[in-house]
């Protein structure tokens, strides 16, 4: 087992005694499981289950391979049938210790609750940059001193043991430590100036190993932190009663039989007491809309680091992005929808700042200075012009410096680390250009690939080499830019909050590289919520969840690790997706026909049980002369003779050229000239069609015709109006149960397949966009999983007018708007009315003051407050909210300040920021503000 590799006197087996206390019921049992055939691989049914030793205690001793890799393992109780684990993340023990004993001791208290602060600030946002710690004792020296520890045990004879406490302090600055006072001697005596410092090799779990005589078995103690350079001065003394170690009679005459010292584990439960909950805040901007001197009509990597000066002026511990992906699709202002991703990797060229690339030639500079001028003078993004110039220059870039460039130790090595995804994307990009469109379909012999072809295609000597340099050349250096930016957020204690998309382009690298992953014939969207009314289609293909299981979740696991290259944190972008998707068949183009994907469809015999027969008449398009002269006037008639025949009684249905919303939105297309009041009409007509395509009750599945899905929202439609009043009742009923009961169970294992995987595959903190449709099972799942969510003040998930950011539960995210939604000014003035302004002020803010009809900078300052004071463990708000609080910096126009606008699917995303960085870092009454607001509240304070 390695030991005649080493020389170690290793053992080759060692014996484990799990304790846990634990209140059972009658009839209750206590397991324990984990990560190796002992313990049976987490698999409940294959769990070691414990004895009741005495009351509250459960043992169970077991005998284990030596493993230098650490033993994973979780308590679960059972009561008859029914199974449950115990909350929080899984335990470890390290067995370096058993290179030197057979025998450990496990002291343990089952969890019955979620350990949300355990699992968020073992994060890389805490313990990489919060907390981060430049100089940790060194791992070898701890190790050496836990090895002279044990020979010190050995000394003071048999009944001697090695106790070994793990305590999480997730929360301590890097000029601090974490020290153990109590009652013994060893201990400091109780004396706080002789108090034992902890190991932080391991934070945020900080360690202490120490022989125990024989006779002091028991004794009491407290954790402190306290500053390193002066160990006098003890900054915190943990919260609650002294903490006690003893070992029970049991123990000790197992101890008696041990021919060398035990070690003994006091602590994987042990948690640092803290006096208050850590808060923080942050700032949300996409890199596009960042606007600085150097900068080139759009905001880049480069422009981060300067936001992220503005964090550390204001007091903000974190900036939260939009998706950074390549979305180049159509050569057009269509790709400036960040979410449309091409590439699960590859960085988008827009955000390449030109001059970071250093030594460029004399005729680049110049362009550059011109360009520079001519597109930030604009006070939108000129997506198009910005791609332009950009690729302009950096093909004159890479024409000089390509030869050079490719032979080099740097991008060699880049390569070798990115080869699996950078290949099949700039081959992606190559056909692309070829053909001029992403539709792969229409690649011919491209339109799929394999991994051997990729490699020949992509050889350098090919005579169309030159595209492939160019897009590593591009990715090279934004990955480059984008990892110092991150280490400089880093260095500065700013956590980078990165955003997954929840999916990709339908033609993009990764649908033509691996189709099979991928519902191809079906398109993802929401149903309708406060967002659009009649629901969305993002047109990107859903996830064959069934095939990526196949390989562990290979496709995400890589996804994720890619990402934490980047960032620290990340949005889950539509975290009901993960539960159910809402799927869309690729015939619609809006969203109000889709249904839930995975979910519990409705039979034909449960239609048969409530007296339901008439299938045609409830789910083909319910149209009559009537509805079409309701709908369309004196045009009815038009209508009904180019898009309509007749069938059987007083019914009509769409002629076959028009049976689909998609081929009607293909035949009413009109060409971009077309004038304005032309485009209206049309438009008028093509929604009055889709409402019609869409009048119907039930949906067939796309795979099992026999099979039936209710069509949400469907009582405001004719169809539903026209009903006999029993008819009526019996739909209420399947649409109630389908949508807000019957799917549940299964949404609920769902979201625990695939939400702790997403968590594994990245230290990163996880965030969780769970707005919507929300079913009833998504907070009970995003609260076991210690996943942080996310609460927008104008989007209460009860019944209120507004939510009160005082009634937040600490693991969330408060903030007063999103990139989704206007501002907390666009909101105040365009879409609450007078009275609904008088209760907020009155209500929410508690000012006994009339509310103002124009969103004036004490309001805006108000409503900030009001939340960087609520107990949410952070608030992150739009930068164009912070910026209202000063009527000079402010956008003149609220209504300027938008991002983007979810009901319409060909919005262009185009806001940019009217100041640059360094303005608004010079307006120093300003960033003191900020700072002020936030240190009042204690957000970002450690202690």
């Amino acid at each position: 087992m390695g030991s005649e590799e080493s020389g170690e006197n290793l053992p080759a087996e060692v014996s484990v005694r799990f304790c846990v206390e634990f209140s059972a019921k009658p009839g209750q049992d206590v397991w324990v499981s984990g990560s190796n055939t002992q313990l049976g691989h987490f698999n409940a049914n294959s769990a070691v289950k414990m004895a009741y030793e005495h009351p509250n205690l459960w043992t169970a001793t077991v005998t284990v391979p030596f493993v230098r890799e650490p033993l994973r393992y979780k308590y679960l109780e059972s009561q008859g049938n029914l199974i449950s684990w115990e909350k929080g993340p899984e335990r470890i023990l390290e067995m370096e210790l058993g290179t030197l004993e057979n025998t450990f001791i496990l002291k343990d208290n089952f969890r019955l609750h979620p350990m949300p602060e355990h699992e968020i600030f073992a994060s890389s946002a805490f313990r990489n940059v919060v907390f981060r710690r430049e100089e940790r004792k060194s791992l070898a020296i701890t190790r050496a001193e836990e090895s002279s520890a044990y020979y010190k045990a050995m000394v003071l004879g048999k009944d001697a043991v090695l106790l070994r406490l793990n305590v999480f302090a997730g929360r301590v600055k890097a000029t601090d430590e974490v020290c153990i006072v109590g009652s013994l001697d060893e201990l400091g005596g109780n004396n706080q100036a002789k108090a034992v410092p902890l190991s932080d090799s391991r934070a945020p779990f900080w360690t202490l190993t120490i022989p125990l005589h024989p006779n002091r078995m028991s004794f009491s103690y407290r954790l402190i932190i306290r500053e390193k350079s002066d160990q006098k001065n003890v900054i915190v003394v943990e919260e609650g009663e002294e903490r006690t170690f003893a070992l029970t009679e049991v123990e000790q005459l197992i101890l008696s039989k041990c021919s060398k010292p035990p070690i003994v584990f006091a602590g994987s439960s042990i948690n640092f007491r803290y006096a208050r909950n850590w808060k923080g805040c942050g700032i949300s901007v996409p890199v596009f809309s960042l606007r600085s001197k150097s900068s080139l009509g759009v905001g880049d990597f480069v422009d981060l680091k300067k936001i992220v000066d503005f964090c550390v002026k204001g007091g903000y511990q974190l900036l939260q992005l939009l998706p950074v992906h390549d979305t180049t699709v159509y050569n057009s202002w269509r790709d400036s929808y960040p979410y449309s991703i091409v590439s699960n990797f590859a960085l988008h060229p827009q955000y390449l700042n030109i001059e970071a690339i250093g030594d460029l030639p004399a005729s680049v500079k110049d362009d550059l200075k011109k360009e520079k001028e001519r597109l930030n003078a604009l006070t939108q993004i000129d997506y198009e012009e910005v791609m332009a110039v950009k690729t302009r220059l950096l093909r004159k870039i890479y024409a000089v410096k390509k030869s050079e460039f490719l032979v080099s130790r740097e991008f060699l090595d880049f390569f070798k680390e990115n080869q699996s995804w950078l290949v099949p994307y700039a081959l992606f990009k190559l056909f692309m250009e070829i053909n001029g469109t992403a539709d792969y379909e229409r690649w011919g012999d491209r339109s799929s690939v394999r991994v051997k072809d990729m490699e020949v295609l992509a050889a350098p000597d090919t005579f169309h080499f030159d595209y492939i340099g160019m897009a590593y050349f591009v990715q090279f250096h934004l990955n480059k830019q984008l990892k110092e930016a991150s280490r400089y957020a880093a260095v500065n204690e700013v956590v980078f909050k990165g955003d997954l998309p929840i999916g990709v382009n339908r033609y993009c690298t990764d649908t033509w590289v691996n189709p099979h992953l991928f519902r191809l014939h079906m398109r993802a969207g929401a149903p309708p919520d406060y967002f659009a009314e009649n629901g969305q289609n993002w047109d990107f293909p859903t996830y064959n969840w069934d095939e990526m299981a196949k390989d562990n979740y290979a496709w995400w696991r890589s996804r994720l690790n890619n990402l934490s290259k980047y960032f620290h944190a990340y949005r889950i972008d539509h975290v009901l997706g993960f539960f159910r998707i809402w799927e869309i068949p690729e015939r619609f183009t809006t969203g109000i026909s889709g249904r839930f994907y995975k979910s519990v469809p409705i039979t034909r015999e449960e239609l048969s049980k409530r007296g339901l027969w008439d299938m045609d008449r409830y789910f083909s398009p319910y149209v009559h002369d009537g509805i079409l002269h309701q709908e369309f006037g004196n045009n009815a008639a038009q209508v009904r003779e180019r898009f309509f025949e007749p069938t059987w009684g007083d019914r009509l249905k769409f002629k076959e050229e028009y049976n689909t919303e998609r081929k009607i939105a293909d035949e009413l297309k009109l060409p971009d000239s077309a004038a304005a009041s032309e485009k209206k009409k049309v438009e008028f007509l093509k929604q009055r069609l889709f409402l019609l395509m869409n009048n119907v009750l039930l949906l067939v599945d796309e795979e099992v015709p026999t099979e039936f899905h209710p069509r949400i929202a469907f009582h405001n439609q004719s169809t539903y109006k026209e009903l006999s009043d029993e008819w009526k009742r019996q739909f209420n009923e399947l649409h109630e149960e389908y949508f807000y009961h019957r799917q549940d169970e299964l949404w609920r294992k769902e979201g625990m397949k695939k939400l702790p995987m997403l968590k594994s595959a990245s230290n990163m903190l996880v965030c969780a966009e769970d707005l919507g449709m929300i079913p009833a099972c998504v907070p009970d799942v995003i609260e076991e999983t210690s996943i942080i969510g996310l609460r927008v003040q104008r989007m209460p998930s009860d019944n209120s007018e507004f939510s009160d950011p005082v009634e937040y539960p600490y693991a969330t995210v408060a903030t007063l708007s999103s990139h989704d939604t206007t501002t907390f000014r666009g909101w105040w003035e365009e879409e609450l009315d007078p009275n609904q302004k008088e209760r907020y002020v009155k209500n929410i803010l508690k000012l006994n003051k009339s509310a103002p009809q124009s969103c004036e900078p004490w309001l805006a300052e108000a409503a900030l407050i009001s939340h960087i004071e609520c107990p949410s463990i952070w608030c992150i708000f739009p930068i164009q909210d912070v910026l209202a609080i000063d009527g000079k910096l402010r956008r003149k126009n609220a209504s300027e300040e938008r991002i983007n606008r979810p009901e319409n699917p060909q919005h262009y995303w185009r806001f940019r920021l009217h100041l640059d960085t360094e303005t608004i870092l010079e307006s120093d009454r300003f960033m003191r503000r900020c700072l002020d607001m936030n240190q009042k509240a204690m957000r970002g304070v450690a202690y």
